[in-house]
């Protein structure tokens, strides 16, 4: 299958402060990322700020080479890579989650951001009954605007879940849209929708029917 892209492109862009190619010489910026059963994961910042111990279920693999410190800006990142966890580090399923979607290593939830072998977005975006409810968010700080309705959040979810994983068709111009969707643990996963292009972050484009639903929570919010 063809190399797929990311669904947040800035997650392996590399910010060399020197133009010495040696590693040992090279600053370089990681996402704090790994890659594991050809599919990467971000640390999502938001969830581990919560502190929680959460619970595990059954180990999937382990790192085996970090890069900060040892790979250069043209490291071609493969399974078992990671940016800051150190060689060794066990990776866990999360209890309740596909770890498609969601995975632990070092005490960390780290969320998907890219899957080299997904048909559509649900493939690994495991919310299928459990969202608690679906908010649009500032541009600005990501404060909370305003809820969509109960009926409207159910049909988000079904049409994402269904909706082709095309990265390649990535378009992000015009305004762009900020939404969560908070599941029933109390943790919340986000993505971006461009109203211009009908794109979503999550990697693919939207269906009328998701148009027509972020068209009306839009203008009921003032968005």
């Amino acid at each position: 299958m063809r190399k797929r892209t990311l669904l947040l492109p800035i997650l392996l862009l590399l910010t060399a402060c020197s133009f010495n190619p040696s590693p040992q010489n090279t600053i370089i910026d990681w996402v704090d990322f790994v890659k594991w059963n050809d599919t990467t994961y971000e640390a999502n910042y938001e969830i581990n700020k919560l502190n929680k111990d959460w619970e595990t279920a059954g180990e999937i693999g382990e790192v085996k080479y970090i890069l900060d410190g040892h790979a250069g800006t043209n490291h071609q990142t493969k399974n078992g890579d990671a940016a800051y966890l150190q060689k060794g580090t066990k990776l866990f399923a999360m209890k309740g989650y596909d770890p498609a979607f969601r995975i632990i290593a070092d005490g960390k939830v780290y969320e998907v951001t890219e899957s080299d072998t997904a048909e559509t977005v649900g493939d690994f975006i495991d919310i299928k009954g459990k969202v608690q409810r679906v908010i649009l968010q500032s541009e600005q700080d990501l404060s909370f605007i305003g809820e969509f309705s109960d009926e409207h959040a159910e049909q988000l979810v079904e049409e994402l879940l269904v909706m082709p994983y095309e990265p390649d068709r990535r378009a992000t111009e015009g305004k762009r849209v900020f939404f969560g969707i908070e599941l029933v643990d109390g943790t919340m996963t986000r993505s971006v929708y461009w109203s211009e292009t009908g794109y979503v972050h999550y990697g693919g484009v939207a269906s009328q029917k998701i148009k027509d639903i972020f068209e009306v929570e839009m203008d009921e919010n003032e968005y």
